[in-house]
């Protein structure tokens, strides 16, 4: 239950290319270009070709045609040095995006947290599109868009507070099968493409780690015995049927797994602090989509479009003695999307959502009764327990959303989006509103706000373990916007943005009001806060083999405790940010890029000494002072890549060589007690957790 614009640029470099760029946008949705046989050219037009005084063009447009190529904003990601061709991974160098939790973690988007995040692909919502190791879960090969709405989105999007990531898969390509192999120490996987009949094609692909290889079972280090490497797979679908000119019928099918197992003996530093913790943990997580899409193009900006997708997740989770933790999911989703001009500069759009989710709980295990705002979960652990149950939600939501050309310089787009769910028992009418000034012919001005709500944490509302009753989070977002085009190579903009949370979770304690039931809860909807910050962005379009871009940000997040009114920094506010990534192509063959992230330590909450460990006698766990009282040193990493171009047996291939973290910082995401002898109140050792060190590797990948 759970961005980069650029502007087209055209050469025109005779007179009948003009005419024909001239036709070509007269026609809808940039369609397909074929040159017509000369039985299907106009009588006039077949004279002056048989007369040969003219060249003649004539250009044939379909509305529903095969969208099978990558746009340029993503192609522009997936050239990030030290991402793997993975676009969703180089959104941390975008401005307003961090790691949450190390240079593995999910998206923190603009202080908010990675669960108030929604995810989409192809129009349907997901249920995870990172891998446990942060990469994401798609082929490289087969992303067309990827568009990352980090405040203030549209009427179209729900369930989400913080940013909306919403990933289009392209579609197949009508030729000859083709069959591309990936070869890397990362990752290697095989993509089969092609068209099946005139109006038919589909592709297939599949992907699996290597990180196993490099992470040998059996060998104890420092209390740690890995039984399981890790190992995570991925596989994308689709066929497509073009029917006519305006319908088009997509099948779809993705899915992905990540599984891994190590054992934690008495000596390692969990089990010193945590005996519970003792014995073989293994985790095991997979889910899989399957969706049926149709989408019809009309005349006048008619466009409808109707998708249902069903959608599976199970995790799968051992520890302990005889701890254990199953969730399987089970949900169905319907969307229905159509748009009409209806009046003069003037085009409406109407939409339905509609889910259905059932999920299967089974666990036994010792709880810890804490959020992501307690400096010391150890402090609400609860006793062991035992359940199997079930969790039954429904959510329907109505969107309606009108677009006004009120003249060339300004757009009005106000929408509103009606939404209710069967088991928080709450509605919401949520108003959206977007306004765009062309100031200049260079200048673009937009001013953004809405407000929006998302399903509760899982944990936080179940019986047992959270609050049936808890109520569903809330944000309001604001967003103020100038791009401004310095001419056709440069371009800059700057964000202003504000965001205000309300009826985030909070553990409960004596401050916590008596629910009337006399239930034993142990979460409520009592905690605060806001995000707010300001973001520049100069970017270089691509010429003479250059283009690039550098962002600056700064940022201001905190939470509120509604009980006490006390309030601390979040544990993502990293108040600076800076990012610069540069490509060079030097010639046909080779070509280069660099990132460089540089930021502001995080916050965390420091280690100010020892008590005695009540569950393990002799030993001892760690006081905490303030709640994100301290910041984390500066991080900074640097990674370079380059790329071959060549051909093996006359068949197209590529190498790639990278290093991650070619400076080789230290990167320390977080401070740990680390137990050794003689430990005592006074005297202890804190240590550092470190991110990716230097990590360089080597990729092939070949067409056949």
């Amino acid at each position: 239950m759970t961005a980069l614009t650029t502007k087209e640029s055209m050469k025109k470099k005779t007179y009948l290319s003009v005419i024909a760029s001239a036709v070509l946008c007269s026609l809808y949705a940039s369609p397909a270009l074929s040159y017509a046989p000369t039985e299907q050219i106009s009588p006039a037009a077949k004279k002056v070709l048989e007369n040969n005084d003219h060249e003649v063009i004539q250009v044939i447009g379909r509305r529903n045609q095969a969208n099978s190529e990558m746009t340029e904003e993503t192609e522009q990601l997936m050239s990030v040095a030290g991402v793997g061709n993975d676009p969703l991974s180089a959104v941390y160098s975008l401005p307003g995006i961090v790691y949450a939790g190390g240079d593995t973690g999910s998206p923190a988007v603009r202080g908010s947290s990675p669960d108030d995040n929604a995810f989409y692909i192809d129009d349907m919502p997901a249920g995870y599109i990172f891998h446990l190791f942060g990469d994401s879960i798609f082929n490289e090969n087969l992303i067309r868009d990827f568009s990352l709405y980090p405040a203030a989105f549209g009427s179209e999007y729900g369930n989400a507070t913080g940013g909306v990531f919403d990933v289009k898969l392209r579609d197949p390509r009508h030729q000859d099968i083709e069959t591309t192999l990936d070869l890397s120490m990362l990752k290697s996987g095989v993509m089969v493409e092609g068209s099946v009949t005139e109006n038919t094609a589909f592709y297939l692909s599949y992907r699996r780690s290597q990180i196993h290889l490099f992470l040998p079972e059996g060998e104890e280090d420092e209390g740690y015995t890995i039984f399981k490497a890790p190992i995570s797979d991925d596989y994308q679908a689709k066929y497509q049927w073009l029917l006519g000119d305006t319908h088009k019928l997509t099948f779809s099918a993705s899915g992905a797994s990540d599984t891994g197992g190590v054992n934690i003996s008495e000596n390692s530093e969990q089990g010193k602090i945590d005996p519970d913790s003792i014995g073989d943990l293994k985790i095991s997580t997979r889910f899989d989509n399957q969706s049926l899409s149709w989408q019809y193009y009309g005349d006048d900006h008619k466009m409808m479009h109707l998708v249902f997708g069903h959608n599976t997740n199970k995790t799968n989770e051992k520890f302990g003695q005889g701890q254990f933790v199953n969730v399987d999911e089970d949900s169905y989703n319907l969307r229905f999307f159509y748009q009409l001009a209806w009046l003069d500069n003037h085009k409406l759009g109407f939409g339905i959502d509609y889910s259905k989710t059932e999920v299967d709980y089974s666990f036994d295990i010792i709880p810890y009764y804490c959020t992501e705002f307690d400096s010391d979960c150890r402090e609400h652990k609860g006793d062991r327990i035992q359940d199997n149950t079930s969790l039954s939600d429904q959510n329907i939501a109505i969107y309606l959303d009108e677009t006004w050309d009120i003249n060339n310089n300004w757009q009005l787009i106000v929408g509103v989006r009606g939404e209710q769910n069967d088991y928080t028992e709450q509605s919401f009418i949520h108003p959206r509103f977007s306004l765009s000034w062309l100031a200049s012919d260079n200048l673009t001005i937009k001013a953004k706000a809405g407000t929006y709500s998302r399903f509760p944490d899982v944990d936080t509302a179940l019986k047992k373990l959270g609050n049936p009753k808890i109520k569903s989070p809330k944000a309001t977002h604001y967003s103020l916007g100038f791009a401004y085009d310095v001419n056709n190579l440069w371009f800059t903009s700057i964000d202003i943005y504000h965001k205000a949370l309300s009826d985030l979770p909070r553990s409960t304690d004596e401050l916590s009001p008596i629910p009337p039931t006399g239930e034993d809860l142990h979460y409520t909807a009592d905690t605060s806060g806001t995000a707010h910050g300001i973001e520049w962005l100069v970017r270089r379009e691509r010429e003479n083999g250059w283009f690039g871009w550098a962002s600056l940000s700064w940022s201001k997040s905190d939470r509120t405790d509604d009980l006490t009114n006390i309030t601390s920094d979040y544990y993502l506010d990293t108040p600076l940010v800076a990012n610069v990534v540069a490509n060079y192509e030097l010639d046909e063959r080779w070509d280069f890029g660099l990132r460089f992230t540089l930021r502001s330590g995080a916050k965390y909450t420091p280690i100010i000494g020892l008590r005695e460990n009540p569950d393990h006698d002799d030993h001892y766990l760690a006081n905490y002072g303030e709640v994100n009282s301290k910041t984390l040193p500066v991080y900074h990493r640097l990674d370079l890549e380059a790329n071959y171009k060549t051909k093996y047996w006359g068949y197209d291939a590529q190498w790639t060589f990278a290093v991650i973290n070619a400076m080789a910082h230290e990167n320390i995401s977080g401070y740990y007690y680390e137990p050794e002898e003689g430990d005592s109140p006074t005297q202890y050792t804190v240590s550092g957790e470190e991110d990716i060190g230097v990590f360089p590797y080597i990729g092939l990948k070949m067409t056949f």
